[in-house]
């Protein structure tokens, strides 16, 4: 039985609403958590694409969340974190891709794999401009894989970050002027 493409870019469509929506939240608890059921969606939404490479890191972020989320609730070293997650997210995502695709490992699993490095490696900085520049790059590589799988809610989503990204990095700079 085949899933109408519709079904697929609705299921797309809910993980991008609950990533966008948890955003919203004051507390890092329940932004994990939103972020979890995102993640839901969007690995689900990948692989009914056959975004395998998106599916997967997909799920490692469900991973990494939940990582985080027990990282602040027992007060864990940062850094420590940090390398231990861009370690599990890389042997992981490299692992799986390879096995899932027979062994090919194709230029298009590598954007979702960059991003999540991005965006984990994003962790070992407070600096607000260093997080917006790094997601940045995260939005772009996002978006291309979102153009390679018609994933159309991918596509209206990261082109909205990768606007809402450059339009608060100038007025953050033009505040500081």
């Amino acid at each position: 039985m085949e899933i109408n493409e519709a079904v697929i870019q609705f299921i797309g469509a809910m993980g991008y609403f609950f990533l966008a929506n948890s955003y919203f939240n004051k507390d890092k608890a329940k932004l994990l958590l939103v972020q979890i059921v995102s993640n839901c969606f969007l690995a689900v939404h990948f692989y009914l694409l056959a975004g395998i490479g998106g599916a997967i890191c997909d799920i490692v972020c469900i991973v990494s969340d939940t990582v985080i989320f027990l990282h602040d609730k027992y007060k864990l070293n940062k850094k420590k974190l940090v390398a231990t997650l861009l370690f599990i997210f890389l042997f992981s995502a490299c692992i799986a891709v390879m096995l899932i695709t027979n062994s090919q490992f194709t230029y298009k699993e590598l954007f979702p794999i960059i991003a999540t490095c991005f965006i984990i490696g994003s962790l070992l900085s407070d600096n607000k401009n260093v997080i917006r520049i790094v997601g940045l790059v995260a939005a772009i590589c996002w978006l291309i894989y979102g153009i390679i799988y018609y994933s159309f809610a991918s596509i209206v989503f990261e082109i909205i970050i990768i606007v809402a990204t450059i339009l608060s990095y100038i007025r953050e700079k033009n505040i500081k002027e």
